[in-house]
């Protein structure tokens, strides 16, 4: 009996010890396991190296197709979409250190207007006789740069690609904008030239302005390439004043009366007619929407709205003021406002269309940007043939007709009374 308690004993010890082994075994494999499925500190640097390598290349692919591709409308008129990625990459080239060379040479251009798909191109052929963007070295790798003024920011920025080691580059390049044609007369081509050295370091090597109101888009002969002398960089004072600071779609027109269709506005007032006669005239503005206009926050959305001040021949001011639209960036109001005026009134007006941010928790409304149509007595920084001047004009020269205008929209404040 006693051996055969002995024997069950030492079975039962060798169960648990069987146990035991095998529970250490699977620990092992446990832990073997866990280290396998768990990064190590290196697998996590070096693996969040090489997806920063990928995100850089999905980036920078991203950045070149919005660059090569411009015709779509979400580059010059939805910044928001790419903003982060693309203004990022134009706020970092242009945060580099700049220097400027003796400016030389020329560079050879073509501009055209495709009228059916309403797109702007300019085809840079090439540069000859450039100045070296670092002398000492004789080095040059120039690049071109386009803006269409007065937007400077990111999403008017085209850039060609960068050649290397020569002051007689080629690029024969398309650049292009999707722009209405009513929008280029109040529009400037900046083509500047530029040298890019290491570590973001920029030259400037020369730049041509050519103003847009006086190219003839309609004429064939303007399509050719010509070759243009190389400018040094020129900003005048005001230019740091008036900026870019997004659009206003607009419609217009002057309602008379039935009985008046064959109304003339100059005739009318030449003639000494008294208001009295058009006791129900009305300037009607239609308000369509806004694009391109400033990010005033991280989301990129704001809830804005337009104001209309209507300033009178007297001084008088009628004001109208449109619906909030929330949480977009390119607003869509379509709201009329109507003001019930007299032709004389209306002889020397102006109206003013100012475009807000409305606040939130209690403080004040942000000015996102304003534009001025009216008599050239009246625009402070309008000349004669400005377009804004123009397209008034034009307002009051076909009466119960309908105008459309793409409003250049200012960030200046203190130019518009609300």
């Amino acid at each position: 009996m006693a051996d055969r308690s002995l024997l069950t004993t030492d079975y039962g010890h060798n169960v648990e010890r069987r146990k035991q082994r095998r529970s250490q075994s699977d620990t092992a494999i446990n832990i073997t396991s866990r280290k396998k499925s768990v990064p190590s500190l290196q697998d996590l640097f070096y693996g969040a190296q090489n997806d920063n390598e990928i995100l850089t290349k999905r980036n920078c692919k991203q950045e070149e197709d919005i660059t090569t591709s411009p015709t779509s409308d979400a580059v010059f008129c939805d910044g928001r979409k790419h903003g982060s990625l693309y203004s990022l990459n134009s706020t970092c080239t242009e945060s580099g250190n700049f220097g400027k060379a003796n400016v030389t040479g020329e560079i050879e251009f073509a501009i055209r207007y495709i009228f059916k798909a309403c797109v702007l191109e300019i085809c840079i052929r090439g540069c000859k006789n450039l100045a070296y963007g670092e002398e000492r070295k004789k080095k040059c790798n120039p690049y071109v740069k386009v803006y269409l003024l007065p937007d400077k920011s990111s999403r008017s920025k085209r850039k060609t690609a960068v050649k290397k080691n020569t002051v007689d580059p080629e690029f024969d390049e398309t650049l292009k904008y999707k722009i209405e044609r009513s929008q280029l007369g109040s529009r400037q081509l900046q083509i500047s030239v530029w040298h890019a050295g290491a570590l973001k370091y920029r030259v400037f090597l020369g730049e041509v302005v050519i103003p847009l109101a006086a190219w003839s888009f309609e004429d064939s002969s303007m399509e050719s390439f010509n070759w243009y002398q190389l400018q040094s960089k020129h900003e005048k004072p005001e230019d740091n004043l008036i900026q870019y600071s997004g659009e206003l779609l607009v419609s217009a027109r002057l309602s008379v009366p039935a009985q008046y269709k064959n109304f003339q506005f100059e005739r009318w007032m030449m003639e000494g007619k008294k208001d009295q006669e058009f006791s129900n005239c009305q300037l009607q503005v239609m308000i369509f929407g806004a694009r391109n206009l400033p990010v005033l926050r991280s989301a990129g959305m704001l809830n804005s709205f337009v104001k209309g001040c209507l300033i009178l021949s007297d001084q008088a001011e009628l004001k109208q003021k449109s619906p909030v639209v929330k949480k977009e960036d390119c607003p869509q109001w379509k709201h009329l406002f109507v003001f019930d005026v007299t032709p004389a009134q209306l002889q020397q007006s102006c109206l003013h269309l100012t475009v807000w941010d409305q606040s939130t928790c209690g403080s004040h409304d942000q000015f996102l940007g304003g534009a001025k149509l009216g008599a050239k007595q009246l625009l402070g920084f309008a000349d004669p043939i400005s377009p804004s001047v123009l397209q008034w004009e034009e307002v009051f020269r076909r009466p119960n007709t309908w105008m459309d205008f793409t409003l250049i929209l200012h960030s200046n404040m203190e130019n518009f009374k609300s």
